[in-house]
């Protein structure tokens, strides 16, 4: 499984949560986001093996900049609490699978308060039959959402 499965795992599981409820598509949109855009936080990767190590699941993994993202989702919403509320779920769903789902770095959730990181020996590897079957059962909510309320898949851009 490549990593970019498991990334559309990530915006699939989200799409799923900002359609529990009937809410306008900016409100879906900004909880896709707060799913998704933890893992900018991988970028340093495109200038060295230090940069992402001390960057990646920790400045986008963690409480504050989950916050900000709850914040900004409650302060552009239609429906600012609900939407709230399904950010910050989406939010963490993003967390759980990392920690179950990948293994790789921990997760400093506290950072920049604590570098303590948080993970589960008890993980899957990226390419193992639970992340496959994760990734398959999400596509298979994705349809339903998509047969049951008439809407669109998420898109990806590329």
């Amino acid at each position: 499984m490549l990593p970019a499965a498991h990334f559309l795992t990530h915006v699939g599981l989200s799409w799923i949560v900002a359609n529990l409820v009937p809410l306008a598509a900016r409100d879906r949109a900004m909880i896709v986001l707060a799913g998704t855009v933890l893992d900018l936080d991988g970028i340093g990767i495109l200038w060295s093996e230090h940069a992402y190590a001390v960057a990646h699941r920790a400045v986008g993994h963690g409480v504050l900049f989950g916050a900000l993202v709850v914040i900004g989702a409650m302060w552009l919403g239609r429906s600012p609490w609900l939407t709230a509320a399904l950010a910050a779920v989406s939010f963490h769903l993003h967390l759980l699978l990392d920690t179950v789902g990948t293994g790789g770095p921990p997760i400093r959730y506290l950072w920049p308060l604590s570098d303590h990181g948080w993970s589960y020996g008890g993980h899957w590897v990226l390419a193992s039959w639970p992340n496959v079957a994760v990734m398959a059962t999400t596509a298979i909510g994705v349809l339903l959402v998509v047969w049951r309320r008439r809407r669109t898949a998420p898109r990806t851009v590329g």
